[in-house]
């Protein structure tokens, strides 16, 4: 599958909306904003659950996500896009801790099919909240 398709569907997982617990925790739609590395978890939750009401609060609100983010961001459960998004994050995983500069952080994460491509995540802190700007 093109990495347009692939990105389109990672887009839709991240409009799942919160709970009581964490995502990390193992239970719920509720992300912790306060850590990338759990913002950027929350695509992968969205995949293997189905449960992607989240991912449109995952963007950043002022508008400086690109393309690629923003299609994850829009996208929901029964899109045309979906089993693309879940076939290629649902074996997503984080594969180092964050680089952060500033308010800017930089994560990578393997997706794909067998959880084997390689890909960084930019997200940016606004407020203390860290939020999706590019893939």
């Amino acid at each position: 599958m093109p990495f347009a398709q692939r990105f389109l569907l990672a887009a839709a997982l991240l409009v799942l909306v919160g709970c009581s617990k964490t995502i990390d925790d193992g239970g719920s739609d509720h992300v912790d904003f306060s850590n990338p590395k759990r913002v950027v978890s929350s695509i992968f939750f969205a995949a293997r659950t189905g449960r992607a009401s989240h991912l449109a609060s995952l963007c950043d609100p002022e508008g400086s996500a690109n393309q690629y983010a923003k299609r994850i961001c829009h996208l929901q459960v029964g899109d045309a896009d979906w089993a693309s998004f879940v076939e290629n994050f649902a074996e997503g995983t984080l594969t180092g801790e964050p680089r952060i500069t500033g308010d800017r952080a930089m994560i990578n994460f393997a997706f794909g099919k067998s959880g084997n491509e390689s890909e960084t995540m930019e997200l940016v802190r606004r407020d203390g909240r860290w939020f999706l700007v590019a893939f």
